[in-house]
């Protein structure tokens, strides 16, 4: 868009705002459906297509660890230097190395899956942080073995275990051609044992519709309190999954944490409601009731639309 039309829709915007700040919810319902009426006009679908694009922003639909949140959330946990860190699902690496960065005093252990995937993590992590990021070439899950894994060489965004959840991803990001592969899994209390790691400060989980066999995979650790902080996705997959966000919150919930969704101004903590299953994510937070402390800091109130 060139400058001079980008400083005409800031100026129309900031009149737009004006207006419908000085409606109330009848009349803008009104308005709406005024605009909506002829929804075949050219004008009336990129007014629609705006007002998606609106609230997805404005529902935090957004992966960009440095803009969403994610980034900001690190930095406010710096004041409780927490030890260590597990990044689920790391990719190549953007949130573990973001969690070195802002955690000084934390050393970060991420697992991907994917075996290319998994070299440029290694990569990235022995140029950056070599003595505070572990990288493990394999994937975490509710049960030791192998497992077939979809992935695509054309990007790393879409690797998942679950090729219906697969062909989502792939058709989101224009991936055409598909890789089958078999890959190892541990549980997530078998990898804790077998490093004598006692407690998990914060478990980042991002695994492409199978969260909840990395969450099954720690029965033990949330069953002696021994995890703090959790952070999982949730969206569109979550369809094709059946696994909902009231299911994330039972799961959590049942185990004594409150969940919340991240935003960039903090995290919204609060019960669940039916208008929360919206598919639209991306990360939610679950903070144990043990650390309130946490909480209180990470805590921001979304508005609520009137």
């Amino acid at each position: 868009m060139p400058n001079l039309t980008r400083l005409a829709a800031r100026a129309n915007l900031a009149l737009l705002r004006r207006m419908l700040d000085s409606m109330g919810p009848g009349n803008r319902a009104w308005l709406a459906g005024r605009v909506m009426q002829d929804r075949s006009a050219s004008g009336t679908v990129a007014l629609a297509d705006f007002c998606r694009r609106a609230t997805f922003a404005w529902k935090n639909k957004l992966y960009d660890v440095r803009r969403n949140g994610e980034e900001a959330l690190l930095e406010r946990l710096r004041p409780f230097a927490p030890a260590l860190l597990l990044d689920v699902g790391a990719n190549i690496g953007d949130w573990s190395l973001a969690a070195c960065r802002h955690l000084p005093s934390a050393t970060v252990h991420a697992f991907e899956i994917a075996p290319r995937t998994a070299e440029e993590l290694r990569s990235n992590a022995e140029a950056a942080f070599p003595d505070r990021l572990a990288v493990n070439a394999f994937g975490l899950g509710d049960r030791e073995g192998d497992v077939t894994i979809y992935f695509s060489e054309e990007s790393t965004t879409a690797t998942s275990t679950l090729g219906e959840v697969f062909a989502i991803s792939a058709a989101e990001h224009g991936i055409r051609a598909l890789t089958e592969v078999t890959a190892r899994i541990t549980t997530g209390d078998n990898y804790l044992r077998e490093r004598g790691l006692e407690r998990v400060n914060f478990l980042k989980i991002d695994v492409e519709g199978a969260e909840f066999s990395v969450l099954n995979g720690f029965a033990e650790a949330f069953g002696r309190g021994a995890i703090e902080l959790v952070q999982f996705e949730y969206g569109p997959i979550n369809v094709r999954t059946r696994q909902f966000l009231e299911d994330f919150y039972r799961f959590f919930t049942d185990r004594g944490f409150a969940v919340g969704k991240l935003y960039p101004e903090g995290v919204d903590f609060r019960p669940f409601g039916p208008d929360d299953e919206d598919f639209t994510g991306p990360n939610y937070i679950a903070c144990h009731d043990s650390r309130r402390d946490i909480r209180g800091a990470l805590h921001w109130s979304a508005p609520v639309l009137s």
